[in-house]
Formats: C-alpha cells, structure tokens, sequence
C-alpha cells in the first residue's frame, strides 16, 4: 500500500498539474489552439513544463544542497514557504505570458490562473496550519475536466499515443478518470501519514474554489 501511495504521489505531484490539464484541453479541443492535433503543440507543452515543473524543481533541488530544507517532500511546514514562493513567481509569469498572447484560448488561461490561486491561497493557509497541496492540485484538476465537459471543447478527447495512433475516448471517461485519481492521490496522503483528513479536505476545497473562481473572472 505504501509503494502504491508512493507512487501515485509522484505521478500526480502538484507540480504536474498545469501540464495535465493543458494535455486535457488539446485533447478535447486542439482547434481552440489553432492546431489540429495535440502534437503540434510541442512548444507550448515544453514552455509549460519548464516553467511549472523544471524550473520549480530545480529550485528545490538547490535548497535541498544549500540546507533549506531538509527533505525534497517538504514534510515541515516552515520548509514550504520557500519553495511556494519560488513555484507561485513562475505560474505568474507563465500566466502574464498567456495573457498577453492572444493565440491561447481562455480556457488555458483559466486553468493557469486557477492553479496560481491555489498555490497562493495554500502558501497563506500553511501560515497557520498544513494544507494538502496535492489535494489541491487534484481539486483542480477536477474542477478543470468537469468545466471541459461542461463549457469547453467537445464531447470526446483524442489521445496521442506512440506510433501515431490516437485513442478516442468520451470526455465522461476522463471526468471519472480524474475523480477516482483525485481518490487515490488523496488517500495516499493519508496512507504516507504526510496529512490528516481535515488537511486533504481543505486542499481539495481549495483547488476546486480557485478553479471556480478563476471561471467567474475571466469567462
């Protein structure tokens, strides 16, 4: 259970998140881009990645060897603040970028204001207490595929896979997909004892609020 809860922790780490639902939106709707397959996306999706994931992880990485933080799980909650600064500097930036371009879709820049709400509102909650950040980050996501099927893009995703070959699936598949990964990434916080419940609660809640919030704002 332990590696199970290990590794679902690792495949759905906040830090992955914005990546995710940017994979969501191409899938559903790529014409939305001004493309017509998640493919020829590769600019934007490697923008994305360094911003969100690379350069948040390097930062960690030298707090980790200048003894900032003890652990790269940031398990004490004094050691996030660092690394919360660090991540919510480069989701804004890659924010005020897709604001300023006018070839990316609202939705795209709905999912990246949400997930900036978020992680600031969690560094203001860990003031005073821990917060579930990927209990956040998996209430966003949800709330992103739900509003995808519920506003954005069309009834089906077509899923990219190796070879060429592409997966067609309904987008209900990937709103239930999410939801019972939102389950098992929550209950591996719990499982790893990095949280207790009231914790995840509140995370989720957080993530789901700022996805909404993020929609009144800019629809």
């Amino acid at each position: 259970m332990r590696a199970a809860a290990h590794f679902f922790s690792i495949v759905f780490h906040p830090l992955f998140i914005v990546t995710y639902m940017s994979l969501v939106l191409l899938w559903t709707n790529p014409f939305a881009f001004g493309w017509r397959h998640v493919a020829e996306a590769n600019t934007l999706l490697i923008i994305i990645v360094m911003t969100t994931i690379t350069l948040p992880a390097i930062a960690v990485l030298m707090m980790k060897m200048l003894g900032w933080v003890s652990t790269f799980s940031l398990e004490d909650q004094h050691e996030r603040i660092g690394p919360y600064i660090v991540a919510g500097i480069m989701y804004l930036s890659l924010y005020l970028h897709l604001s300023r371009a006018e070839s990316f879709p609202v939705s795209l820049r709905i999912a990246v204001l949400g997930t900036l709400v978020g992680l600031w509102t969690c560094f203001f909650i860990n003031n005073f207490t821990k917060v579930s950040v990927h209990a956040a980050g998996m209430g966003g996501l949800v709330a992103m595929v739900a509003l995808t099927k519920l506003t954005f893009g069309y009834a089906q995703a077509q899923i990219g896979l190796i070879g060429g070959a592409t997966l067609v699936v309904p987008v209900d598949v990937l709103l239930y997909g999410s939801i019972i990964m939102a389950g098992a990434v929550c209950t591996s916080r719990l499982i790893l004892k990095a949280h207790v419940i009231k914790e995840v609660y509140m995370g989720f809640l957080v993530g789901v609020v700022s996805i909404a919030v993020s929609y009144y704002i800019l629809r």
